[in-house]
């Protein structure tokens, strides 16, 4: 009785506030007639930018008040004014009105096309707030087309716009809530709740005082029962229902959750109330006057008495569907209504299955006809677009080029006039210039000169301490090893040494007339000087020697340079090994690879500390001459591990030759 009660004042409050309607109504049409009224006066003494705006505020008052004809009539003239003055932005908002008019005349692919060409006016003029609201429109009227994908990509584009804005949260949380019910009908459930998720996020930032938005988690209770996850979507819809007021404030969507509570419970098995709460809602939808709803909530009954078996019932229910949905055009309910006929009425099965066929059929040719005009206008409304850009740059560039060429003329009378200035002064800088070029030159000639000195002064430095000083320090080590002998071979040897030191003298002499060239003459058998030098070595200290290298490539190909740099580099190697490494065994190897000439020289003597040990000349002298033939030098040695030194050497291939 308490429910009835409470009805029946609902009733009787909605009675009442239909009547105060009428009354606004009334008042409303007053307001807007004086409006027009006045706005025509104005009309007929303006005609600047002020003139086009009244009328353009003129005519979205028609739009409001839904009175066609003179809206149309009006919005003509304002397109047609935007048009002849050039205003882009009022034309723009003319063809937004127009797109909304058609719109709510069912006219989809006109409106479509309309909101495209506002559309594209707003992006041209980079009005991002605008673009982004035109966009939220679009991707509605998208949606009610069932063109989701297109409705998703145009919600995409409107947040990209609005996240360049601050201070448009609220417009993000109609989009992101736009964005979750497409998602939802494209079934991407979990994605819908994340998107519905972010239009909470922005609505608590738009209204931080209000503790729920009813209209969100109805839809994120939808979305859990379209997915089959009923226990959560029950908790979501008994949530709303818990909120103070929403029976008294919004009685149409307090029914409409109530219905979904109830149906919801029915498909997850769960019959208690259900019938009492879907009755319930069917008469505050009928107090209502709730057509579409009416037709769902009929719908809803049939299918609770199908699962209670009562046939008659459920028959009744679902005829009444048919009945509301025919009369709201709403084709979806009326899908339903023969679904579920073609079920519960033997008898007639076949005829409602035949109408089910026929209109789905007609609903989804509908469908695709729509989505077809939509890709073909957003076609041509692009096409347009780019030959106008096209234009547009052209006209830039003409532009562009006058400017381009005044300029150029200005520069040449600009040039032409200090070109005498400039003359008069140029015979004074270019005399103060060479009197500093010639005194620059003498500078840099002193300077080469003393470069020039320092460094011969070192390559005669390395040339004695690598050739003479090698050569005196291996007959010493010789003679020190023959003196304790007095035989016939002791005597050959240092007969030997005679003639080492004879040539060492020549050495000498040749250093001080041209240094180079001589030593590049004793180059000219390569391998013989390195056998050479390691059998003398090994006579000398005792030091087992062995030389790899491969007898296929003609080593005295090597330019000159290298060889005579590589053999000092090798005969200094071999004697710091004498010297210092108490070793039993030396082994050089030559190998040529990619390009590459690869030394290695090796011993296996008590080596040193690399961190350690301070270079000395020796090794300063090993890292010059690889730096002139732009060698790499890698020297590696262990405690008791003996010393190895690996030099590598990039070479021009016409220098490598096979034999």
């Amino acid at each position: 009785m308490q429910k009835f009660y409470t009805l029946f004042l609902l009733i009787t409050l909605i009675s009442s506030c239909t009547n105060e309607k009428e009354k606004n109504s009334s008042t409303e049409k007053t307001k807007y007639e004086q409006k027009t009224k006045d706005t025509t006066n104005l009309l007929q003494n303006k005609k600047d930018s002020i003139y086009r705006k009244q009328l353009q505020s003129l005519a979205y008052t028609y739009l409001s008040q839904k009175d066609s004809v003179n809206f149309r009539e009006t919005n003509k003239k304002v397109i047609d004014l935007s048009h002849s003055q050039n205003d882009s932005t009022l034309l723009a908002f003319a063809y937004w009105d127009l797109a909304y008019f058609f719109q709510t005349k069912a006219k989809v692919d006109s409106s479509y096309f309309y909101y495209l060409k506002a559309q594209n006016i707003l992006r041209l003029q980079k009005n991002i707030l605008k673009e982004g609201d035109i966009l939220r429109s679009l991707a509605v009227l998208q949606s009610n087309v069932k063109d989701y994908r297109g409705s998703e990509i145009s919600t995409i584009k409107a947040i990209e716009l609005y996240k360049k804005l601050d201070g448009v949260d609220k417009n993000l949380y109609h989009t992101y809530n736009n964005l979750g019910s497409v998602t939802n009908a494209l079934k991407e459930h979990d994605r819908a709740l994340g998107y519905y998720d972010k239009a909470l996020e922005y609505y608590k930032k738009y209204k931080p005082n209000n503790t729920i938005n009813t209209s969100v988690v109805n839809n994120i209770a939808n979305v859990y029962r379209d997915k089959g996850d009923y226990k959560s979507a029950i908790k979501n819809y008994k949530k709303i229902l818990e909120v103070d007021s929403l029976f008294e404030n919004k009685t149409a969507f307090y029914s409409k959750v109530l219905d979904n509570l109830a149906s919801t419970k029915l498909k997850s098995g769960d019959t208690i109330n259900v019938e009492s709460q879907l009755l319930y809602s069917l008469k505050l939808r009928d107090s209502l006057n709730d057509i579409s709803g009416l037709a769902i909530s009929h719908f809803n009954l049939a299918e609770f008495y199908v699962y209670k078996k009562d046939t008659a019932k459920a028959l009744e229910n679902a005829k009444k569907s048919e009945e509301y949905a025919i009369i709201n055009k709403n084709n979806k309910r009326l899908l339903q209504a023969y679904d579920i006929l073609t079920t519960i009425d033997p008898i007639n099965a076949s005829t409602y299955a035949h109408k089910y066929i026929v209109l789905n059929d007609s609903l989804i040719a509908e469908e695709r006809l729509l989505q077809d005009k939509f890709t073909r206008i957003k076609y041509e409304t692009d096409e347009v677009i780019e030959e106008k850009e096209i234009l547009e740059q052209q006209k830039q560039v003409l532009i562009y080029f006058v400017i381009g060429a005044l300029l150029l003329a200005f520069a040449v009378f600009v040039i032409g006039s200090q070109y005498l200035k400039n003359q008069k002064l140029k015979f004074e800088q270019e005399q103060q210039e060479t009197n500093l070029e010639t005194f620059n030159l003498m500078l840099a000639q002193k300077g080469k000169l003393a470069l020039a000195k320092q460094e011969e002064q070192l390559r005669i430095s390395q040339e004695l301490h690598d050739g003479v000083l090698g050569s005196l320090t291996g007959i010493g080590l010789i003679l020190k090893a023959t003196n304790k002998r007095a035989d016939e071979e002791a005597m050959a040897e240092r007969l030997d040494l005679i003639k080492q030191l004879r040539e060492t003298a020549e050495e000498i002499r040749t250093i001080s007339h041209t240094l180079s060239a001589a030593s590049s003459k004793k180059m000219q058998n390569f391998t013989n000087s390195l056998i050479e030098l390691l059998h003398n070595t090994s006579k000398a200290s005792s030091i087992k020697t062995n030389f790899n290298f491969d007898k296929h490539i003609d080593w005295d190909h090597l330019n000159a340079e290298i060889k005579i740099n590589l053999y000092r580099m090798i005969q200094e190697g071999v004697q710091n090994c004498v010297k210092y490494s108490k070793a039993e065994n030396i082994l050089l190897d030559l190998s040529m690879k990619n390009s590459n000439l690869t030394v290695i020289l090796s011993d296996n003597g008590v080596g040193f500390n690399l961190q350690k040990k301070k270079r000395g000349i020796g090794l300063k002298n090993i890292y010059s001459r690889a730096n002139k033939i732009n060698a790499d030098v890698k020297i590696s040695s262990e405690i008791d591990n003996g010393t190895r030194i690996i030099i590598t050497i990039p070479l021009d291939s016409k220098n490598i030759v096979h034999t």
